[in-house]
């Protein structure tokens, strides 16, 4: 793994190296500035695999570095981890909103490097498996097997909406449930995802989650918030508990929004998907247990939709009736 460490402190990257070299990476390259670092990206031949930013330094900060690196179409999914001091929540909000995939505070040790560098592993691993699908395509149509099980998450490489379901996970973990009470997840399911699964290849399926993706981020009004697929046609966002979302509303724009493309879903023969919106999981302010729990509750909400919601097509059957 080609990994780059990138903070102004010179003693706390000696401290970094060791712990990396400890846990076998190897292959990690050093930057003094952000300046530095881009100058490093930019020489390379072979891009990076993971990065490893200091929020606070002099001149261009991390989550400046990170919007910068995420901006490079070679580095639009690349893992990125953030280390550093800082523990308030609004840095915490700013890294993840500016693409960081993990926020880790000072000082490390050698467990906590495990624990981090593991997760990069596994949005690595999902990355790879979506590249081998796309060679397999190209070689035959008859992809499906190539895709992972419906119920697994995804990375959707088009859908540049979305953040990888680990990270959504990571970033409740590292609110934690006092700091997340000012915070709230909102569940999308589609309904005939399944069936759309089963009956498309693995890039058709891909495609359409990805207009689905597109639908349901366009219905969120909040400025702020990350969205993800979760596996088995479940999306989930996670937005400021304040922002002005209403879940009859983001329903009525991703139907209508979809509606747009039904003549082309049916001339290739696809099932539009029919997208649930939950009413918004919260958490108390003294709650106690995981965070991510909210994201199951706002999943669970999202199967269950709005109650007494029809869907567009079935509201005109009902008015043509």
């Amino acid at each position: 793994m080609k990994i780059l460490a990138v903070d102004d402190e010179p003693l706390f990257l000696d401290v970094l190296m060791q712990l990396m070299h400890s846990c076998n990476y190897h292959d990690v390259d050093r930057a003094g500035s952000a300046r530095e670092a881009m100058e490093i990206i930019e020489s390379q031949v072979q891009p990076f695999d993971c990065f490893l930013l200091d929020v606070q330094m002099e001149g261009m900060d991390g989550i400046q570095l990170c919007r910068r690196i995420r901006a490079l179409p070679e580095h639009r999914l690349t893992p990125i981890v953030m280390i550093t001091a800082m523990t308030e929540k609004a840095y915490v909000d700013e890294a993840f909103l500016a693409g960081a995939n993990d926020y880790v505070t000072k000082p490390l040790d050698r467990t906590e490097v495990k624990v981090r560098m593991s997760m990069v592993k596994s949005i690595l691993s999902e990355r790879n498996h979506v590249k081998l699908l796309a060679k397999q395509i190209a070689r035959s149509e008859e992809s499906h097997s190539a895709a992972r099980t419906f119920d697994e998450p995804l990375i959707l490489e088009d859908a540049e909406s979305l953040t990888p379901f680990t990270t959504l996970e990571n970033y409740l973990l590292k609110l934690g449930n006092m700091r997340l009470f000012t915070s709230m997840a909102v569940g999308f399911h589609i309904e005939n995802g399944g069936d759309i699964y089963d009956k498309s290849s693995g890039l058709e399926f891909m495609d359409i989650m990805t207009d689905a993706a597109s639908a349901i981020a366009d219905s969120i009004k909040a400025e702020n918030y990350l969205l993800s697929y979760a596996g088995s046609g479940d999306f989930v966002a996670i937005l400021p508990r304040l922002s002005s979302f209403s879940a009859t509303v983001a329903q009525e724009q991703i139907e209508a929004g979809l509606e747009e493309f039904r003549a082309i879903y049916m001339e290739d023969g696809q099932a539009l998907p029919r997208i649930r919106v939950g009413r918004p999981a919260t958490t108390g302010l003294l709650a106690f247990g995981d965070p991510t729990r909210m994201i199951q509750d706002a999943i669970s909400r999202g199967r269950q939709g709005i109650p007494n919601t029809l869907h567009s097509s079935e509201r005109l059957g009902v008015l043509g009736a």
